[in-house]
């Protein structure tokens, strides 16, 4: 399989591609990128906090969000081309970081997770790194406050009992992954959705679902489903 480039996309292009999704919306259509970003702004709550952005390299939340006055920081292994007084851009590895303990409010990790450990960004090939990643956060997270992650949601494939990993690229997250993912963590806010309405062959709409749903998405649909997640380090009252 041919490994993707980690040379990020133009400006231009995620520009285009953040116009696309608001006029699609404007129309009645909803996109995956689109749920993850309403998931994202609505668990973010208060002002001037210190967010960081975990590969936020070819996406607009980390300026739009440093523009709303927060004080962003984006890590990913590719630069992020845009620029804006409260921005911070650490290019590396975040498996071999070196942030301060108890550092930020907010991380965010829209469609994220699940690539890293594939090398198909130019990063390293790393086993389980998901779940050095996991602790990697509860290390630099602030108490009382939140991890945003958005990612594919998927059963386990019957025939071989095994998650859906496509090979240098992305892993599908099962239920039973998730639950031994966020061992140690507390659920905020969690959403499942499926994809509903398609064309030209591309996914325009997606619903709710249960997680069940979600997780039969791609059996029944063709197309994984969707998980959003909200955690925090001890128990919250919202």
């Amino acid at each position: 399989m041919k490994r993707i480039s980690f040379v990020p996309d133009s400006r231009f292009k995620v520009r285009m591609r953040e116009i696309t999704r608001r006029s699609l919306r404007l129309f009645g259509g909803r996109s995956e990128r689109d749920i993850e970003y309403d998931f994202a702004y609505r668990n973010i709550v208060g002002n001037r906090l210190y967010i960081l952005d975990i590969g936020g390299c070819d996406s607009l939340l980390p300026l739009t969000l440093a523009r709303q006055g927060h004080k962003v920081t984006v890590y990913d292994f590719r630069p992020y081309p845009e620029r804006h007084p409260n921005l911070t851009v650490l290019q590396g590895d975040f498996l071999e970081n070196q942030l301060p303990p108890c550092s930020f409010n907010v991380i965010v990790m829209v469609s994220t997770i699940e690539h890293i450990g594939f090398g198909g960004y130019g990063d390293p090939e790393f086993k389980d790194a998901d779940f050095n990643v996991m602790r990697n956060l509860h290390r630099i997270l602030l108490n009382g406050v939140k991890v945003i992650l958005t990612f594919p949601f998927n059963e386990r494939e019957r025939e071989r009992n095994k998650e859906r990993i496509i090979p240098q690229f992305e892993r599908w997250y099962t239920p039973e992954r998730c639950k031994k993912l966020f061992e140690g963590w507390y659920k905020v806010d969690i959403e499942f959705w499926v994809p509903e309405k398609k064309i030209f062959g591309r996914w325009v709409k997606w619903k709710p679902a249960t997680m069940r749903q979600a997780a039969e998405a791609y059996k029944k649909l063709g197309m994984h489903g969707l998980a959003c997640f909200a955690l925090s380090k001890e128990p919250q009252e919202w």
